[in-house]
C-alpha cells in the first residue's frame, strides 16, 4: 500500500513541499457539490472560510476571508496547492491594532467594501478554495476607479500593511503601514492626504485638478465663482467645433459634421463635468472618472463623436461582471448634475 505524503505542518514545510511541485498558471478547484467545480489562475482573488482546524473556527465558522492566489502548482503527492496572499476585510482590524498613527488613520478610513493587503502570504491545498470572488484594484492617487456598485469589493493597490514585531511583548499581534506605501494626496495641510478616507461622507468628495494631477477634497478647496471647469486647450489639429446650437444645426445640415444639434448639446453637458470621486449620500465610492477624463481627451483632440451614444457606451467605464448595465451607468451620468466648482488651492484651476 502505498505511503501518502505527510501534510506539512509548519511554514516552512509548505514552502518546501510548494517548490517542489511543478508551477502551472491555473487549476481546476473541485468542490464536493456536483457542477460546482471552477477555474481559477494567478493573482484571481478567492474567498475561503475556517475549516475547522483553527483555534477560534468553531465561534468563527462562517467568517469569509479574502485571499488573492500569488502562486499555483501541483504536487506529484499532495495534488493541487496554492499561495494565498491574504486581505483584511473591513471590521476585522481595529485603529488600536495598528502599531504606527498613518496605520491607524488608514484603517480608520477603510470603506465597508474595501480589502486591506497583508504583506503575508500562505499555501494551502486548492481544494480550500471556496469562491472565485470580482475585486477591483484602484491607486487612490491616480484616475483609475471604474464605475462600480454597492456590492462590489475594491483595493488599493499602492498599500499593504505589514505584522509589527514588539520585542517586549511578542505574542501581540500588531500592524504597520510602512512609509514606503505612503502617498500624498490634497493638500500639505490636509489630515488625510496620506489616506483616502472612506468616502460617502458629503466631506470625502474629491475633484482632480489637471494641471497638479491630484486629487483634492473639496473641503480642503474654495468654492469657485466660475461656471464651469477649467478644461484643456484643444489641441491645433483638432476639426472646426460649432460653438452654439444654430452652428451646430448649419453643420449638420451641410454635411460638414454627422451628429446633431441634441448629441453636441449632450456632448457639452458632460466634456464640462468636473472629474470627481465619491457621490454625496452614497455609502460607496461611485466615479466617473475614467469616462469624463476621457471625453476630456477627446473633445480637446477630435471634438464632438460622430455617435456620442456610442462613445459613451464604449468609455463609460464599468467594471466587468458586476450588477451594473452600461446603459445604467450612463443614465446616471447623464442625470448627475453637480452642483459647485472649486478653486485648486495648489494652482488656482477652477475643478
Amino acid at each position: 500500500m502505498p505511503t501518502l505524503a505527510p501534510v506539512p505542518r509548519s511554514a516552512i514545510e509548505w514552502s518546501d513541499v510548494f517548490r517542489a511541485g511543478e508551477v502551472v498558471q491555473g487549476l481546476l478547484c473541485r468542490r464536493p457539490e456536483p457542477g460546482e467545480s471552477f477555474y481559477v489562475k494567478c493573482r484571481d482573488y478567492v474567498s475561503i472560510y475556517p475549516d475547522g482546524s483553527g483555534r477560534d473556527d468553531a465561534i468563527k465558522f462562517d467568517r469569509k476571508m479574502y485571499a488573492r492566489i500569488a502562486g499555483l502548482c501541483k504536487h506529484p503527492e499532495l495534488g493541487s496547492l496554492v499561495k494565498l496572499h491574504w486581505y483584511f476585510s473591513y471590521g476585522e482590524l481595529t485603529p488600536d491594532e495598528m502599531a504606527n498613527q498613518v496605520g491607524r488613520d488608514f484603517i480608520v478610513s477603510q470603506g465597508e467594501n474595501e480589502l486591506v493587503s497583508l504583506s503575508h502570504d500562505t499555501y494551502t491545498f486548492a481544494e480550500r478554495i471556496h469562491s472565485l470572488e470580482r475585486v477591483i484594484n484602484m491607486t487612490p492617487t491616480a484616475i483609475s476607479f471604474p464605475v462600480i456598485d454597492a456590492a462590489t469589493l475594491f483595493a488599493r493597490g499602492d498599500k499593504t500593511l505589514i505584522r509589527s514585531f514588539n520585542m517586549n511583548n511578542p505574542t501581540l499581534e500588531r500592524y504597520e503601514l510602512p512609509l514606503s506605501c505612503v502617498f500624498s494626496m490634497c493638500t500639505e495641510t490636509c489630515d488625510g492626504q496620506y489616506t483616502l478616507p472612506a468616502l460617502g461622507a458629503e466631506g470625502d468628495i474629491l475633484r482632480w485638478c489637471f494641471r497638479c494631477n491630484k486629487w483634492l477634497h473639496t473641503t480642503c478647496c474654495e468654492r469657485s465663482n466660475a461656471v464651469e471647469v477649467s478644461l484643456p486647450l484643444p489641441r491645433d489639429t483638432r476639426p472646426l467645433q460649432p460653438q452654439t446650437v444654430e452652428e451646430a444645426v448649419q453643420m449638420r445640415c451641410g454635411n460638414r459634421v454627422q451628429y446633431g444639434p441634441f448629441d453636441w448639446l449632450l456632448w457639452q453637458q458632460l466634456s464640462t463635468l468636473p472629474i470627481q470621486r465619491g457621490m454625496p449620500g452614497l455609502n460607496y465610492p461611485l466615479s466617473f472618472e475614467l469616462i469624463v477624463s476621457k471625453i476630456r481627451e477627446e473633445d480637446a483632440q477630435n471634438g464632438c463623436p460622430n455617435d456620442v451614444q456610442e462613445y459613451l457606451l464604449e468609455n463609460i467605464g464599468v467594471a466587468k461582471d458586476i450588477g451594473l448595465m452600461p446603459q445604467e451607468a450612463l443614465a446616471m451620468l447623464q442625470g448627475w448634475k453637480p452642483e459647485d466648482i472649486y478653486e485648486c488651492p495648489r494652482c488656482g484651476n477652477d475643478i
